[in-house]
């Protein structure tokens, strides 16, 4: 291989290690679902609930730009996928691939659009269920909402098997999108 790389000139060597780059950032984008560089901007709280409890709250970009990311428009697969991709900002699981943080504005703009395509959607009924519970702060059977969209979209790796605590929450959180402060 040294052989055959000494050959090569210098453009076609530097063509090369180009391919090799753009081939390692596809597959980290494809196993992952975002780039490095792509994180969303959340401002994190953690607050108590009236039971004690600690609980976290991302505030919402402003509605142009929820309205931007959740056009009514949304086909039925991007409704899934941003669905899945919240859920796992509260559940434990072997695997997660992308991230978009799961705040109110989010919850509810996806609410309106599966409630103006609800004839269209073959399982709207699913998304209506998870995203009325989730519009009222109900997230007690997020790890089975995530399950049932992962059955769907024909999942063999990464199962929710719980819920995180809000310390773990917050880890992903940090780990997933830059938090200011």
């Amino acid at each position: 291989m040294k052989k055959y790389f000494k050959q090569l000139s210098w453009p076609q060597r530097v063509m090369i290690i180009i391919a090799v780059m753009v081939l390692c950032i596809f597959s980290y984008y494809q196993t992952t679902g975002s780039l490095p560089l792509q994180k969303d901007t959340v401002t994190v709280s953690v607050q108590k609930s009236a039971d004690g409890q600690s609980v976290i709250k991302m505030d919402d970009p402003n509605s142009q730009e929820i309205e931007k990311e959740f056009p009514m428009n949304m086909k039925e697969d991007e409704v899934m996928d941003a669905i899945h991709k919240m859920s796992h900002q509260k559940v434990e699981s072997s695997k997660k691939w992308g991230a978009i943080p799961l705040t109110p504005g989010r919850v509810n703009q996806l609410l309106k659009v599966v409630q103006k395509n609800e004839k269209n959607y073959v399982n709207s009924s699913v998304y209506l269920d998870i995203l009325e519970r989730w519009s009222e702060g109900d997230f007690s059977t997020v790890d089975k909402d995530h399950n049932k969209i992962w059955n769907l979209q024909g999942g063999t790796v990464g199962k929710a098997v719980g819920i995180l605590s809000p310390e773990d929450e917050k880890k992903y959180i940090e780990a997933n999108f830059k938090v200011k402060q």
